[in-house]
């Protein structure tokens, strides 16, 4: 049978067969062998993320940064899913040894193609690492960026759940139980009313921080592009809500810092996508279709700073990931 494996599982389930294996050396007889867990499709994703991680040494032609973002990759990702080998039924796959712009293009295609089909709880940390290492890989490769904005795109339209629906518009492709609240569930308005806030809040920062960049500058570009893209967002959180559970826009936002010039518009910026990205967490956590909006704020950010490695934290071994502070 199937079923989802968290981190913490994996590495508990690890020291629990060194210890029968122990156990089996000193003559104590066990006469059935438990049970070993069989990966879901996501947790053998994830699995194989780490192998590819571990086997990746940066070369010559990769970013300086990549050893340091290399090992929070790791971090995130998780130990890689050994069995003790007495409970093996056959012998674990193993990576090529890959550079690190090498390891990012089979990374983030593997995942930006599975998007519809993510689930176990592990979206926020595999669409996080797939899109840290575009970004921070195509610093040097642009294609890789290219390539995995097709994708993330493409996957709005491929739910096996509705294929013919219009991205935003679809409902999750994870079974009834996982799927995110919709607008008749009472859970629904602060999830959606939390990200609705955050886009008018962050379209407004926009249109004050623009101006302080010159008009043909890539960041006055990328400002004004931004402003469709949030534009977006605040109209699918519109739609989800629908007409009774939407909150009224607020009349004016306090911005931190006030752009006065391109200095402190860059710091907004940042302080604007990283608020996106706190309030995508929860909506990320249910449902893949949040991962277009992720990437976008993303790939945004890089205009004004260097990529950020990861837009999340993740504590201890299960795992979970929480918002930057």
């Amino acid at each position: 049978m199937r079923f989802p494996v968290s981190r913490r599982a994996l590495l508990l389930y690890g020291v629990s067969g060194a210890s029968l294996s122990l156990l089996s050396g000193c003559g104590v007889r066990l006469d059935a062998s438990p049970d070993v867990p069989t990966l879901d499709e996501t947790n053998q994703l994830r699995n194989r993320i780490a192998r590819i991680l571990a086997a990746t040494t940066p070369g010559d032609k990769d970013p300086e940064t990549a050893g340091e973002a290399l090992q929070k990759f790791r971090d995130a990702i998780g130990p890689v899913w050994s069995p003790p080998s007495e409970m093996a039924t056959e012998p674990p796959p193993t990576e090529e040894p890959r550079a690190y712009i090498a390891a990012a293009e089979v990374v983030t295609t593997a995942v930006f193609t599975d998007l519809p089909t993510l689930g176990s709880g592990l979206i926020p940390v595999l669409v996080d690492v797939a899109t840290g290492l575009a970004l921070t890989a195509g610093t040097k490769d642009a294609e890789i960026i290219r390539s995995s904005d097709a994708l993330v795109r493409e996957s709005r339209s491929s739910s096996p759940a509705d294929s013919s629906a219009e991205p935003g518009t679809a409902e999750a492709t994870e079974s009834p139980d996982e799927q995110g609240p919709t607008a008749d569930d009472s859970t629904a308005p602060p999830m959606w009313n939390a990200i609705l806030s955050q886009a008018r809040a962050a379209s407004y920062g926009y249109e004050r921080l623009a101006v302080n960049f010159d008009s043909k500058s890539t960041e006055r570009k990328r400002a004004v592009a931004r402003l469709e893209s949030l534009g977006s967002l605040a109209g699918e959180m519109l739609e989800r809500l629908g007409e009774n559970n939407a909150d009224p826009g607020a009349p004016s936002w306090k911005l931190d810092p006030t752009p006065t010039d391109p200095e402190t518009a860059k710091e907004l910026a940042l302080a604007l996508e990283d608020g996106i990205a706190a309030a995508l967490l929860p909506w990320l956590q249910t449902d893949t279709r949040a991962a277009l909006r992720l990437w976008e704020s993303a790939r945004t950010r890089t205009v004004f700073a260097s990529p950020q490695v990861l837009r999340y934290t993740y504590s201890g071994d299960s795992g979970e990931a929480g918002a930057q502070k």
